[in-house]
């Protein structure tokens, strides 16, 4: 039986890292890695790219790949603000260069690009559809936004088998960003406050990791591939507060988390999304929000982070 062959650009990521772990543990699948990072083992299953003029002709050139996953790039919105240029090499320039490596050389391929639920801003309403304004408040969601076009213009103009994933909130043991490890960042220094931006109304819809693996299988094996874009989360929405607080009770009980009113540049007020077209490839999210935050700590500590 042939394997299925996957290649996952940015897998040494935290999200890409996750994925290629998931899919070595199928026996049908054959998976290969592709990052900014030299290394010496397993050189067979894994390209290296040079971050400053990332090339990807030669590996389509001289492989053959059933499915592609993009997930590299830079996941900051500050940063994005400090040097949306740098933001636009990474989050899309580098997508245009990876489809035309495809399109030349491998156009039977299909293309998974990880986009971002950043490119709807604040929405109208919750929960949030594909089909909704998008309406980016950062460099960094027009970024995303733009390499959604891209999609669309290499499915539409070139056959290329594309589709975006809007990745909502994702975390999970090896995130050492965002606002979980932010808390436990703060939570090693002294006094008995966790300061934290907003007002702990906010409201974010978060996806573990695993279940965020197991959705990309599922749109692999059910989307249409036309450019299209589709939510990536839990459907469930809960407030920031409430959520650091679950964080805090396994890290630092005796800590207070306090916030400061100071809204931060680019971060939406509520999101939840609805993962309708999500849910109807047969998925179904496995992991809680309070168990997932039980996992990620259980790492925190295991690793002595």
């Amino acid at each position: 039986m042939t394997k299925i062959k996957i290649l996952i650009i940015g897998s040494k990521g935290f999200i890409g890292s996750n994925i290629y772990l998931y899919y070595s543990k199928l026996s049908n699948i054959s998976v290969f890695g592709c990052d900014i990072y030299p290394i010496a083992d397993d050189t067979e299953k894994y390209f290296y790219i040079d971050k400053n003029n990332p090339n990807y002709e030669i590996i389509f050139k001289n492989h053959q790949f059933d499915v592609c996953i993009n997930a590299s790039g830079l996941g900051n919105v500050s940063l994005s603000f400090l040097d949306p240029h740098n933001d636009f090499l990474l989050n899309s320039a580098n997508v245009v260069k990876i489809l035309d490596a495809i399109r030349v050389h491998n156009n039977n391929c299909k293309f998974v690009n990880f986009s971002s639920a950043a490119v709807y801003g604040n929405p109208i309403s919750l929960p949030v559809k594909e089909s909704d304004l998008i309406k980016p408040l950062s460099p960094y969601g027009f970024h995303k936004s733009v390499t959604e076009k891209l999609c669309a213009e290499y499915s539409s103009f070139f056959n290329i088998r594309t589709c975006n994933l809007r990745v909502f909130s994702a975390y999970g043991p090896g995130l050492k960003k965002q606002l979980f490890w932010d808390i436990y960042q703060k939570s090693k220094l002294y006094g008995d406050i966790i300061e934290l931006f907003g007002t702990g109304n906010e409201t974010r819809d978060f996806i573990y990791i695993n279940d965020l693996c197991e959705a990309i299988h599922c749109i692999i094996n059910n989307a249409i591939f036309e450019g299209e874009c589709i939510n990536v989360a839990s459907g469930t929405e809960i407030t920031i507060d409430t959520a650091s607080k679950y964080i805090c009770e396994n890290l630092a009980p005796n800590k207070k988390i306090v916030f400061n009113g100071e809204i931060k540049q680019g971060d939406p007020l509520n999101w939840r999304a609805d993962i309708s077209s999500l849910s109807s490839f047969g998925f179904s999210p496995v992991v809680s929000i309070k168990e997932g935050l039980l996992n990620y700590s259980k790492w925190i500590i295991e690793n002595q982070l």
